[in-house]
């Protein structure tokens, strides 16, 4: 029986390495401190793998060294996000991952700057490649642009700032989930996947996104901060919807195992969905 907390270990580690030949450097020196900081500070590398797992799911023959910086591209747009939501005017973290956030080590200034240069440089990674065909690339730029913009991500994250916003649904869906869903919709793209099993994958992503979402909500409610290596509660501190709050942390619960069932559904047919399927299990499993 695969053991999907040492397989992710594993894929982390393969992403971590790889990840060491695309750190830009330059000047100003503190610019791209900043920016090989954040990237290297650890995390689970779930988003590039997700784009490994799910090309799998769909080809089991497809060469992972042909996509490689496609896959590290949503890790540079993730940690994007990551110093720009730990910014004071956002959620004013002290902590990410265990260690000080960038703004906390560099400054308000760089901190957003080097977020800026994350963002903008992984759309560079991606126009770099020379393996893939150019339209597919395109089609790459456009599900991932769509989904971490102001229709996906930055969306969210904005109605998630907004006091009088207290569409939950809204914002889980667009500050999180669609971006997962995008890293599983370019592994199928990649992969040359069907229309069909493409949107099976952008379902899965869907799914197990709000399942991810709704976990971290009940997580800050009565995780172990130590496990979990960063601060707990503050959502509750600043008054912030979660679904704890809205539909209690027994319902909660209930809701985001719903919604990993839902995702094991939609890719249990694609040629290979084992990891994917394990991916979802492991979401609702995370320590408490």
């Amino acid at each position: 029986m695969l053991d999907i907390k040492s397989y992710l270990r594993q894929q982390s580690e393969f992403i971590n390495k790889a990840l060491e030949s695309y750190i830009p450097t330059g000047i100003p020196k503190p610019l791209f401190e900043a920016m090989a900081y954040s990237l290297t500070v650890g995390g689970k590398r779930v988003r590039p793998i997700l784009v490994l797992e799910s090309a799998k799911a769909v080809n089991k023959e497809v060469k992972v060294e042909d996509f490689i910086d496609i896959a590290l591209s949503v890790e540079f747009i993730h940690t994007y996000s990551l110093i720009h939501d730990d910014l004071p005017a956002m959620d004013d973290d002290d902590l990410r991952r265990g260690k000080p956030t960038c703004h906390k080590v560099f400054g308000e200034a760089i901190a957003i700057l080097a977020g800026d240069g994350l963002l903008t440089y992984a759309f560079e990674l991606i126009s770099n490649n020379r393996t893939l065909d150019s339209k597919v690339l395109i089609k790459i730029v456009n599900v991932l642009s769509h989904n971490v913009g102001i229709y996906g991500m930055v969306g969210g994250q904005a109605a998630d700032i907004l006091e009088d916003f207290k569409d939950i649904e809204f914002i889980h869906l667009n500050k999180t989930a669609k971006f997962l869903s995008a890293c599983c919709q370019i592994g199928g793209i990649v992969a040359s996947a069907k229309e069909d099993e493409i949107e099976r994958l952008k379902n899965y992503g869907i799914y197990t996104g709000l399942a991810f979402q709704i976990w971290d909500d009940i997580l800050d409610e009565i995780g172990d901060e130590e496990k979990v290596g960063k601060r707990l509660h503050k959502d509750k501190e600043k008054n912030k919807i979660t679904y704890p709050a809205v539909y209690g942390l027994e319902e909660s619960i209930k809701i985001a195992k719903n919604y990993v069932e839902k995702a094991k559904n939609e890719i249990k047919n694609l040629q290979n969905p084992d990891i994917l399927i394990s991916i979802a299990n492991y979401i609702v499993e995370r320590e408490l």
